[in-house]
């Protein structure tokens, strides 16, 4: 996943690559607001200003993704609490 800033607004692109690093599919979707959004009330533990998130949608999808550290992992999450605090709502 790359994050892009560009005159339109912040952009994702996720880019899916085979066994032989060959591009299989590539989206780029929109990103909610300015910079990574931090929850209120982080949990304990995290280093500063982490965990941040970014809504981010694709093809009408949204997903929020979370960073818990800098590292290059990241985290799709559903946690209920999270979603509640972002905005988001799930349908069952």
């Amino acid at each position: 996943m790359s994050y892009y800033v560009k005159l339109s607004g912040r952009t994702a692109t996720f880019t899916l690559s085979g066994s032989k690093i060959v591009t299989t599919t590539k989206v780029s979707g929109t990103q909610k607001g300015l910079k990574p959004i931090e929850l209120k009330n982080p949990p304990l533990g995290y280093p500063p200003h982490y965990p941040s998130y970014e809504i981010i949608t694709v093809n009408s999808v949204t997903e929020v993704i979370e960073h818990r550290k800098m590292e290059p992992i990241f985290y799709v999450t559903d946690d209920p609490t999270v979603l509640a605090e972002l905005g988001i709502s799930r349908a069952n």
